[in-house]
């Protein structure tokens, strides 16, 4: 086995030789070249060629051992396999990573805790400016009704400018609201720094104490009378209703 091993290795390794005495000899040419020459030959050649003549890279390749199934195989069943470096190993498989960039998360900011939590005083006193904007539409909205002649337009304008009224209203009545429980919470608060014992209104108080308050006010603005006759009305469609008279 020796003896024949021996002839092969010198065929090897005068192949190599003159391998590499063509790669210098070669180098020597390029020294003596310009880049714009060099990189026309290179372009004649063709980029694969050119790196194999110059920096050797089939005799390299021929070279490397290609790794074998028993390489890649482990010693033990419960042991992992050892990964190359030269590939970044993911932090997931291809399955989970193509599942997680397929799902979108979809939430509503107004149900959801990364949100954070609501305020409602902190809520109206941000979007205060929308009152603002709807009083302006309800008078550009006014002026369009005078313009307007088409009846079913008008009945469209008219169910717009209602609509954005009874928000305001809405909002101007809970603001009045929050300033009774702001000087209730006051005056409780008086009375335990008073070393005192506080009265706490029940739901029937405030509802009473609200309707004095509204009744104050509407007969201050002179829509009082309005307000009853409206009232009345309601009532008694109520009682037809409860009755059973169309």
């Amino acid at each position: 086995m020796s003896s024949e091993d021996e002839p092969s290795s010198a065929s090897e390794q005068e192949e190599s030789s003159s391998e590499d005495e063509t790669q210098n000899a070669i180098r020597q040419d390029l020294k003596g070249m310009s880049f714009e020459e060099i990189m026309k030959l290179k372009e004649e050649l063709g980029a694969k060629v050119y790196k194999e003549a110059v920096l050797g890279g089939k005799a390299t390749r021929t070279n490397k051992k290609p790794k074998t199934k028993t390489d890649l195989k482990r010693l033990n069943k419960n042991r992992p396999r050892e990964m190359s470096s030269r590939r970044q190993v993911p932090f997931l498989g291809a399955e989970h990573r193509v599942e997680r960039k397929k799902t979108t998360e979809l939430r509503d900011p107004r149900f959801d805790e990364k949100s954070g939590t609501y305020h409602a005083e902190t809520f109206k006193k941000n979007y205060e400016f929308v009152t603002q904007i709807r009083d302006k539409e309800v008078g550009q909205l006014k002026k369009q009704l005078d313009e307007m002649e088409d009846n079913e337009e008008k009945h469209k304008i008219k169910h717009t400018m209602q609509r954005l009224i009874n928000k305001n209203v809405e909002d101007r009545k809970w603001q009045q609201k929050q300033k009774q429980l702001k000087k209730e919470r006051d005056r409780i608060q008086k009375k335990h720094n008073k070393g005192e014992l506080p009265h706490y209104l029940t739901k029937k108080e405030r509802r009473a104490k609200e309707l004095v308050a509204q009744f104050e006010q509407l007969k201050n603005t002179g829509k009082l009378n309005k307000h009853l006759e409206k009232r009345r009305k309601k009532n008694a469609a109520k009682d037809r209703k409860r009755i059973g008279i169309e």
